[in-house]
């Protein structure tokens, strides 16, 4: 019988098993990753292209035209695709991003082989209707004049300017009248040029049965798309100017000030990755951290601050972020720069970094709980060409790091000369 006056044991975590994924090549080109998991009647279907904002020839086009490919293809009106994925209880979806784009279906595994036609479709057949064309651009238009009225969407866009310069595709956003130029034409070159066969990566995650497995393969294999030649990726250069590492948006009657103060990173496969991602914990990555504690609890600046590590193909950004009113802007710049400075010149307190390696840990392995999130992690070990021990070596990282370890890191890459700050709000003075 259960002792209930007994607390169970407590085992130290010291590694983690993803699930194997079971790789298949397309004959028309693609790559298909199948990931099983029988518990949940669920599945999770990811097309993933190289046609993000690094490979848009004008700002705002890869958003676009993957939005359109909602608005109509050969066989099915958007109407029709709509009511088709309504029809089934599922959910499908464009996530666009700055190096790739996704197209993701989420459904009952039973209902997989009649949304997938849908989806092959949607996929291969795009009719680019003008006129879904122009209220698409519209609501996205009036959608970017809501996001500029918000002190946190001029900050962060001006913050990554400071740091990549004004045309880089890892600008957060967009200028005022950014998507004003964009032609359908532009729309069905992107798509022509970008989604391709043959850069095709196809995760599938879930109850997918054998049966299933192999008339999905067979309709992922009439996708019918141009198969262009591996695309070069162009090497953007990082144009900032930089003498210039400071920059205030003024907004009449704002009340608050939004907060950016952060430089880039080694990428996320670097040796120093996994230890900088602790060092950034410590400093602002959770509810307990030192920012927290003092900009928030002490002095009572801000409901929350935070730091954090954004990984990008060929790049990562350290950034802190906090919204304050406007009158302790200074101050909680000073303070900000007060805890760096503090982490460059002090050791950390070995229970302080304890309880950051187990908090570290703990949500790590809360975080890969059911079988989507584990895919995630998978995805993202294929496609940033990551060692397959990656998160395996995060958790021995976490374990191992020393506050030594941590002080050399905080002086080597916190150097506050090196960093670039944007605030947006209203000047104190």
């Amino acid at each position: 019988m259960l002792d209930r006056t007994k607390a169970p044991d407590i085992q130290e975590i010291e590694t983690v098993s993803l699930p194997t994924a079971e790789v298949i090549q397309l004959k028309n080109g693609g790559t298909v990753h199948i990931i099983q998991n029988r518990t949940q009647p669920v599945i999770r279907l990811d097309f993933v292209f190289k046609a993000g904002k690094w490979q848009e020839k004008k700002s705002g086009v890869s958003d676009l035209s993957n939005k359109m490919l909602f608005e109509g293809s050969k066989n099915y009106t958007a109407k029709q695709i709509a009511e088709k994925v309504a029809f089934y209880g599922a959910s499908f979806e464009n996530n666009h991003g700055y190096d790739r784009s996704e197209f993701t279906l989420y459904c009952l595994s039973k209902y997989l082989l009649p949304l997938l036609p849908v989806v092959v479709d949607v996929l291969q057949s795009p009719v680019f209707p003008e006129k879904e064309y122009e209220l698409l651009k519209q609501r996205n238009q009036q959608n970017l004049k809501v996001q500029r009225q918000k002190n946190s969407y001029l900050a962060t866009h001006r913050f990554t300017k400071l740091i990549y310069g004004d045309n880089h595709p890892y600008i957060f956003g967009f200028d005022e009248n950014a998507l004003d130029p964009i032609q359908l034409d532009d729309i069905k070159d992107f798509y022509k040029d970008n989604i391709n066969k043959n850069e095709l990566e196809v995760f599938v995650c879930g109850d997918i049965r054998e049966d299933v497995k192999k008339e999905v393969i067979e309709e992922l294999e009439k996708l019918d798309l141009k198969n262009n030649k591996e695309s070069s990726k162009e090497k953007y250069i990082n144009n900032a100017a930089t003498s210039i590492n400071e920059a205030f948006i003024h907004i009449d009657d704002s009340l608050q000030s939004s907060i950016r103060i952060g430089k880039q990173f080694p990428k996320i496969g670097d040796p120093d990755y996994h230890k900088l991602v602790v060092l950034s914990e410590i400093l602002g990555g959770y509810f307990g951290s030192r920012l927290m504690r003092n900009i928030r609890e002490d002095k009572g600046y801000t409901y929350g601050i935070y730091s954090t590590i954004s990984p990008k193909e060929e790049d990562s950004l350290f950034y802190i972020g906090t919204d304050v009113n406007y009158t302790v802007t200074e101050k909680t710049v000073d303070e900000v720069q007060k805890e760096i400075r503090k982490l460059q010149e002090e050791l950390v307190p070995e229970d302080e970094l304890n309880t950051v390696q187990n908090y570290m840990v703990g949500k790590f392995l809360n975080d890969i709980a059911t079988i989507f999130e584990q895919c995630d992690r998978y995805k993202r070990i294929v496609l940033s060409k990551l060692s397959p021990e990656h998160y395996n070596n995060y958790i021995k990282t976490i374990k191992t790091i020393t506050t030594s370890e941590l002080n050399e890191l905080a002086n080597r890459y916190l150097d506050l000369d090196s960093m670039s700050t944007a605030i947006a709000g209203r000047n104190p003075e």
